[in-house]
């Protein structure tokens, strides 16, 4: 891991590989990069480059007061790219990612080779908008309450069940982040529940991938075909049996649809 000053704000980040394309992937809202590993390891031995990084507000990054953005994680992303000497990639992000993986395309279309959109929205109606609130909420109340307020949402009814002691070590983990991680994160939310996407996603000029989870039930398969439907071009898959949080319950499923995707990484980068 390093850390990068973007605007003022620190940015921890993991760059890995050493291929002439670089993939960047990009956090759900209550991820820190050690959680994108088994999908970060398939694509580096791929022959991909990969960058990860916690947005501001996140785990490891910095967590300033105030007002955030979309917008703002998106031009941070930018900065932290010039930072690196990288001036295009391939961006790809989940969830919350996603939302800001969308957002970069529009606001940076030079910049963005293709997006990937796993579990993402452009939008949301009156359940998800309601979902996110409780999370703020219950965030803002007590940790452990927090956790088992989103994990139903995030993950499959077969996963819930076959994993408890791992989900068990995990709210334990969530319980010991200091208060500051929670204010953050409620920032976070109000920052998604802002979003208004929808009607620019017909200026995202690059390649889109639209990829949902059968069983999510907080940004199911309806938002990634509005994502697939309103980027030209844009193709749409499914990765069967899996809740919201892909990328943890399926990352092998992830990785392959993403290596489907994307360029053969030996091409030389226009």
């Amino acid at each position: 891991m390093a850390r990068a000053t973007v605007g003022g704000i620190g940015l921890e980040y993991l760059l890995d590989g050493a291929g002439p394309r670089t993939a960047i992937l990009l956090n759900g809202i209550a991820m820190t990069v050690a959680h994108w590993k088994p999908v970060a390891d398939r694509l580096v031995a791929a022959g991909w480059r990969v960058l990860m990084h916690d947005m501001r507000g996140q785990t490891l990054s910095d967590k300033p007061e105030g007002t955030c953005s979309l917008e703002l994680h998106a031009r941070d992303l930018a900065g932290l790219m010039d930072s690196l000497g990288l001036e295009v990639a391939h961006v790809i992000g989940t969830s919350y990612g996603a939302e800001v993986a969308l957002t970069f395309a529009r606001d940076f279309p030079a910049r963005c080779l293709s997006v990937a959109s796993i579990c993402g929205v452009s939008e949301y109606d009156a359940v998800l908008g309601a979902a996110v609130r409780a999370w703020k909420a219950t965030a803002l109340l007590d940790p452990r309450a927090f956790y088992r307020t989103i994990l139903p949402w995030n993950y499959s009814a077969g996963y819930i069940a076959a994993n408890a002691e791992l989900l068990a070590k995990r709210e334990d983990g969530v319980a010991a982040l200091p208060r500051r991680w929670f204010e953050a994160f409620a920032s976070l939310c109000d920052a998604f529940l802002a979003i208004d996407l929808t009607g620019d996603l017909g200026r995202i000029r690059c390649p889109c991938l639209a990829l949902a989870a059968t069983e999510d039930i907080l940004k199911g398969p309806a938002y990634s075909r509005i994502i697939a439907a309103g980027v030209p071009g844009a193709r749409y898959e499914e990765i069967a049996g899996s809740g919201h949080a892909a990328v943890l319950e399926r990352p092998e499923a992830v990785a392959n649809a993403l290596l489907r995707f994307l360029p053969p990484s030996g091409e030389p980068v226009r």
